[in-house]
């Protein structure tokens, strides 16, 4: 991203989860401008985050569902940068194909409004299940988890977290 970090608005989706929270916070800290997407902004399980320090002056929340295309275009609007991580953390195989095509929506939905940067998280699912690999062997990004095992196993969540990035 380019200018200085006081000029620099990011849009986090997925801002109330736990790595969401926890990146609001950091980016806050360190003096971005932050827009957090949350499926329903007003619900209190997202209060921790007006608490955070700089929230008040630099921390607004808007609606956004990642499959809801125009919410999502509305929440980039004049964003220079987008941390994706909002993703389903369950084991039902049926949200796999909500996780790819939430993913597609949002880099779609930023690369239409002029966003310079996305970054797109994971979860350690997407490294972790790979029945074939040394259990010596460092876990980089050449690194990810076997899509069949992960269905013959029906450990979906794993499935979904490395699915999104194929």
């Amino acid at each position: 991203m380019v200018g200085p970090i006081a000029d620099q608005l990011v849009c986090v989706t997925g801002a109330g989860g736990f790595i969401g929270s926890w990146l609001v916070k950091e980016l806050l800290r360190r003096g971005y401008a932050v827009r957090g997407t949350a499926r329903d902004p007003e619900d209190r399980k997202n209060s921790h985050l007006h608490a955070l320090d700089g929230a008040e002056e630099r921390l607004s929340l808007y609606h956004a569902d990642v499959l809801d295309y125009t919410s999502l275009r509305r929440a980039f609007s004049l964003c220079d940068g987008v941390f994706h991580v909002a993703s389903p953390v369950s084991n039902d195989p049926d949200l796999v194909p909500v996780a790819i095509e939430g993913t597609k929506n949002v880099i779609n939905a930023a690369a239409d409004m002029g966003v310079q940067r996305v970054v797109f998280t994971s979860s350690y699912g997407a490294v972790n299940m790979n029945p074939g690999r040394n259990p010596d062997t460092t876990v980089d990004e050449s690194c990810w988890s076997d899509l069949e095992f992960c269905k013959q196993t029906k450990v979906h969540y794993y499935y979904i977290s490395r699915a999104n990035l194929a």
